[in-house]
């Protein structure tokens, strides 16, 4: 790698400063949670470890979906003050979903990366079914629009044959790990140009071999790269954090809508770019359908390129409030933060290069200045103001705060509970040797020796699991019949609009149903699952918190009004991403038409159509419960296991020592 290819460190987290009170009171945690840590009382200090852990392991994931070519990866890399980390040339062929991480610890040279490829069985998939588009396609027995997408793939499966040979087979499913990276490493697993590899047609002197040989290497492993993920120091973020850059998803080949899925399933926040040329449209529907399944307050909408714009102070309120009708057409999520900018922008003014913005792209800025320059802003350097009018520290604003409201504030809870129900039982304990020392009537080391300890957790585990498990098989039942009725309902439903489209129109006319009514109802049946889990959850801890606080109290002869022991805080349950999926009627492309035309009669198109839904809607169904319902049970059961776990072991850990400590004392 040249001098001049070096990537330039990244600007000191100034769009993440927000998150500085968070850090600060993290910290705090940190700093008494390290001198428990190092307690002489085995029980204290590895509940200590392990809330520091918790800590230490904080990385919420922000998430950035959008259009083909709305410019994410640009975005992104201003975003974190690194304006070429990431190709912004990549094909959108491309179906990798880049990770990067960010952590306050280490400098800028302290880097690594991890490239994942798909599996062999990811792949046959893609080339038996091409995709959800080929699965769909399979279903409507469109075996031409089947060909086409089958075609585009075995044209990627060739080309990557021809560069790798005989390590094709042998890479899929692997993992290439580095302790470095730098452009041409990821250019290398993530850029897929459009004929990379391919020959120049003349190559004459030895600079352009050096330069064909880089070209070659391009792209090299792009088309079997499923995930890319990049770790760096970044001292200046307060705290470690994930930025996802997603494929586009408005697009056919849908592998890709469901590796956004995936990734969004794994997020707590999610960033919509959009490009300010296209906005919004019902185009985007794969986009509103897979946001209405986030909760708005976890949703930025970022407009991109209004550096592209005539007259952006004219246009932006129209943009505005053409996403907003948008979004309130197609039940979308009318409430999302709407906020624009320019990565165009924010790249040139972290980079310096502010001199080669380009003739429209000042002329965009100086308008967007003239109406939004005023005060202190004014005086500031010039970088600095192109930086604001980016809308890069807006869109830092925004997702710190939702980070800090939503999982910083879940991680505050959940260690201020571990830490109060830890120095409940230091204090609880050096009471007791207090009174010990002084010579106060109290039973020689504890009211309970540690095999009666033992079994009265013993016997609260088996009563709080149980109750969890008689609640929550109800709720499970309830929870599989709903969607069982919400797809036979749905399924009534568009059958009943089938009949009547024959009735009225005949049968030539080819008929459309907007299947958002089953999303609805099975999105109400996951949240009355998700009330009544919780719900169930919620008692189940409670009761065994209301048990172990009684059995401290009595372990360790406390009075009343001594600090207890309170329960930790509910799960948050994964958002029904997977109802955001494309189904075969969400599609009016020519193969859908087909599928009509190739029936003959009306009981011929409606059992075909009734087998179709219920070949489309089983799988996202089954995906509700996979993907959302049963981890969440997992979750709960998980959270109620570890908090009684660690109540025995600090009680029965102190109550040991305890005992021990006054045999010492007794003896000498």
């Amino acid at each position: 790698m040249t001098h001049t290819d070096k990537i330039p460190p990244p600007a000191p987290g100034a769009a993440f400063a927000a998150l500085a009170g968070l850090a600060d009171r993290l910290d705090a945690f940190n700093t008494e949670l390290a001198q428990l840590a190092g307690s002489d009382e085995r029980a204290i200090a590895r509940q200590a470890r392990r809330l520091h852990k918790d800590i230490r392991d904080f990385e919420p994931a922000v998430t950035f979906i959008g259009q083909v070519k709305a410019g994410k990866t640009t975005l992104v890399n201003a975003l974190v003050g690194w304006p070429d980390l990431l190709p912004a040339d990549v094909n959108p062929w491309t179906s990798v979903v880049t990770s990067l991480h960010l952590s306050p610890q280490g400098g800028h040279d302290d880097r690594r990366s991890a490239f994942r490829f798909f599996s062999n069985d990811e792949w046959d998939a893609l080339l038996r079914q091409g995709g959800r588009v080929g699965e769909l396609a399979a279903r409507a027995g469109a075996e031409d629009e089947l060909e086409k997408v089958r075609a585009q793939l075995e044209q990627m499966r060739s080309k990557s044959r021809a560069r790798l040979g005989r390590r094709f087979q042998m890479l899929l499913g692997q993992t290439h790990d580095y302790d470095r990276f730098d452009k041409d490493l990821i250019a290398r697993y993530v850029c897929l140009g459009d004929d990379f590899w391919d020959e120049p047609a003349h190559v004459s002197a030895v600079a352009e071999h050096l330069e064909a040989a880089r070209d070659r290497d391009r792209g090299r492993f792009a088309d079997i790269t499923r995930s890319a993920d990049l770790w760096f120091g970044a001292p200046g973020v307060p705290v470690g954090m994930c930025i996802q850059d997603t494929p586009g998803v408005n697009d056919t080949f849908l592998i890709r809508e469901q590796i956004t899925i995936n990734a969004l399933r794994a997020s707590r926040l999610c960033v919509m770019v959009l490009s300010a040329s296209q906005a919004l449209s019902a185009v985007d529907l794969g986009l509103i359908r897979l946001i209405s399944n986030v909760k708005s307050r976890q949703i930025v909408i970022f407009v991109n390129r209004i550096d592209e714009l005539n007259d952006p102070v004219r246009e932006v309120p129209q943009i505005r409030d053409s996403i907003r009708a948008t979004l309130e057409r197609f039940q979308g999520p009318v409430d999302a933060e709407i906020l624009f900018g320019s990565g165009h922008w924010a790249s040139h003014a972290v980079d310096g290069s502010i001199d080669a913005l380009g003739d429209s792209s000042a002329e965009a800025l100086m308008s967007w200045l003239e109406a939004h320059l005023s005060g202190d802003l004014a005086r500031r350097p010039p970088a600095e103001i192109i930086w604001t009018m980016s809308g890069i520290p807006e869109l830092g604003r925004a997702i710190c705060e939702r980070i800090e409201n939503d999982a910083g504030a879940a991680l505050e809870t959940a260690v201020g509970t571990g830490l109060r129900n830890l120095r409940a039982g230091v204090a609880a304990r050096a009471a007791r040797l207090d009174a010990q020392m002084i010579g106060a009537r109290v039973p020689p080391g504890c009211a309970l020796d540690p095999d009666e300890i033992e079994a009265r957790f013993a016997a609260i585990a088996d009563r709080a699991l149980g109750h969890l498990e008689q609640r929550m098989h109800a709720v499970q039942d309830t929870f599989a019949s709903r969607t069982e009725s919400a797809r036979l309902t749905f399924l009534g439903r568009a059958t009943a609009s089938l009949a009547r489209h024959f009735e009225a129109q005949g049968e030539n006319q080819v008929w459309s149903y907007d299947p958002s009514g089953l999303r609805m109802l099975l999105r109400t049946a996951y949240k009355v699952f998700v009330h009544g889990a919780g719900k169930a959850g919620g008692e189940a801890l409670d009761g065994a918190a209301t048990e172990i606080d009684a059995l401290f109290r009595e372990v360790f002869d406390l009075p009343t009004d001594a600090p207890g022991i309170t329960p930790p805080p509910l799960p948050d349950p994964a958002a029904p991403m997977s109802l955001g999926q494309t189904i075969a009627l969400d599609l009016k492309g020519s193969w859908w038409r087909q599928f009509w035309r190739r029936r003959k009669g009306y009981r011929a198109m409606a059992e075909d159509f009734a087998s179709l839904i219920h070949e489309e809607t089983a799988p996202v169904v089954e995906a509700l419960r996979r993907d959302c319902a049963d981890p969440y049970v997992c979750a709960l059961r998980g959270v109620l296991v570890d908090f009684i776990a660690a109540q025995r072991d600090l009680i029965l850990g102190l109550s040991e020592a305890s005992t021990d400590q006054q045999k010492l004392r007794s003896a000498s």
